[in-house]
């Protein structure tokens, strides 16, 4: 039996939970949670770097207190783009960003005049985003931000956490990727692309596979907390979605790549398949498609859609009004409104971080020239609906770019246990839907390290141990003459 520690740290929040490995079977246990996100500092929104390391040391302690001073590993993901610069003496240059800080806005256009847009596909694969770390970047180099100049060294969020932790100063490869700075066919940075930028090569430190053990945790931590010396820190997917993407409950015997797909469904939904290469042409940049990189490897060939944030920002205006509904009633007045009584585009960006979001949704459908939902009900069905005709979209277009058919979808993490719109989506894509554990990356946190220590062996073994561990459920699709009867109204005010 071997037990480890994974750290998941979302947008929102944070986790540690345990993951106890025996006979291949994996069981979990959450010890300890704390609030994230980003704060607002003048006209700025950041991250507090440093709250989330004593969060770290915090879930140590809550793991000693039950488990004992033994561990088999800890490893650490978290979202992407995000990252910090430090100095030659390896202090922070400045706050670090949060990804949806205004001072990107515009700011992709602007770089395409220094490196045009195809240039920048053909070296990274990556789908264009404000919040790209390439962007973030150049919106400090346009206005002569002075961090630059002092910074040494840039570490993304995960690699900066273990570093502190074991100061190991590197770049796991699948946070790397999501900087839209990594060239996936060298699995290296885009050394062109980073100087034709403006950026100091030096600056980018060397870029590591998913599962590799990085060191120990520093002695003084684990004085001060009570873990054993000698500890493994070790990089699993630090990417938070590359993790949930190694948890998908596929069969790879029975499933061939490219013809199933998967949902990583949160705050954010994440839906595309999964490839050997990447797949970098004229339409996957027409499509605006990513290629990030994988464990193994593959290609995550995917589309980033705006997904739960939508409902739960209007969650939050609701919470305010003193109409405190669970998710569940929240889905349940879902189901009793009318269907297809209006249609939004979850990816417009008057929802990227509008001050009311109930409010944006209505003056989207007032500007299309449709009835704007009033009721929690309607408006929440709307969001669904909205998301499952995305979807609808987006494995159109895999479908046209890879000349694969998609047979079957997984969905999984948080979001994966939205029965109502796992229903709407298999309606919607006309495929059976396979809805897997909510702990998706933790589980595929916690697998990485146990094939970093040699207790699994390949991807389909890891993928094995889900199958054999979690239970799944199954959506088929209903209703499908009137869905795609929608789909098409659906695309008219979308357009």
């Amino acid at each position: 039996m071997k037990r480890f520690l994974a750290f998941d740290i979302g947008a929102s929040s944070g986790r540690a939970i345990v993951g106890i490995l025996d006979n291949d079977k994996l069981d979990l246990d959450e010890i300890y949670r704390f609030a994230n996100g980003g704060i607002k500092k003048g006209d700025s929104l950041i991250w507090d770097v440093s709250a989330i390391y004593l969060e770290l040391l915090n879930g140590l302690r809550c793991y000693i207190k039950k488990y004992g001073s033994s561990v088999d590993g800890i490893g650490i993901d978290t979202w992407g783009v995000d990252f910090v610069l430090l100095d030659k003496n390896n202090e922070l240059v400045g706050p670090s960003y949060h990804y949806r800080d205004a001072r990107t806005k515009g700011m992709l256009s602007k770089m395409f005049e220094i490196v045009p847009k195809e240039d920048i596909f053909k070296y990274t694969g990556i789908q264009f985003m404000e919040l790209n770390s390439s962007t973030q970047l150049y919106s400090l180099i346009y206005n002569k931000s002075p961090q630059l100049t002092i910074a040494d060294s840039l570490l993304m969020i995960p690699d900066y956490l273990n570093y502190l932790l074991c100061e190991k100063k590197c770049s796991e490869y699948s946070i790397a990727t999501t900087s839209q700075l990594c060239n996936p066919n060298t699995l290296d940075w885009a050394n062109d692309l980073i100087e034709d930028l403006g950026l100091k090569r030096s600056m980018f430190q060397e870029i590591v596979p998913s599962g590799t053990i990085l060191g120990t945790l520093r002695k003084e931590i684990c004085q001060e907390v009570g873990l054993k010396e000698h500890t493994s820190i070790i990089a699993p997917a630090c990417h938070d979605t590359c993790s949930a993407i190694v948890a998908v409950p596929v069969d790879m015997k029975k499933y061939r790549r490219g013809e199933w797909a998967y949902l990583s469904s949160g705050t954010w939904s994440l839906l595309g398949v999964e490839l050997e290469k990447p797949l970098i042409n004229e339409k996957s940049l027409e499509f605006n498609f990513t290629n990030e990189g994988g464990v193994e490897n593959t290609i995550r060939f995917l589309k980033n859609v705006t997904g739960l944030w939508i409902i739960q920002e209007c969650k939050k205006e609701w919470d305010k009004q003193g109409l405190d509904y669970s998710w569940d009633q929240i889905v349940s007045m879902a189901i009793k409104a009318k269907p297809f009584n209006c249609f939004i585009n979850p990816d417009d960006y008057l929802f990227h971080n509008p001050p009311n979001m109930v409010k944006a949704i209505q003056q989207y459908c007032d500007e299309s020239n449709q009835t704007p939902p009033k009721t929690i009900g309607e408006v929440s069905r709307t969001i669904f609906e909205g998301l499952a005709f995305r979807y609808r979209q987006i494995v159109q277009s895999i479908e046209m770019i890879t000349e694969k058919k998609i047979e079957v979808l997984f969905i999984i993490g948080g979001g994966s246990s939205n029965h109502l719109l796992n229903q709407f989506t298999a309606n919607s894509l006309n495929i059976p839907v396979k809805a897997g554990s909510i702990e998706a990356t933790s589980i595929g946190n916690i697998l990485m390290q146990a094939k970093a220590v040699g207790q699994l062996n390949t991807l389909e073994e890891l993928r094995q141990c889900v199958i054999q561990s979690f239970p799944l459920s199954n959506y088929y699709p209903e209703d499908i003459n009137n869905w795609k009867n929608a789909y098409a109204d659906y695309l008219k005010y979308t357009n």
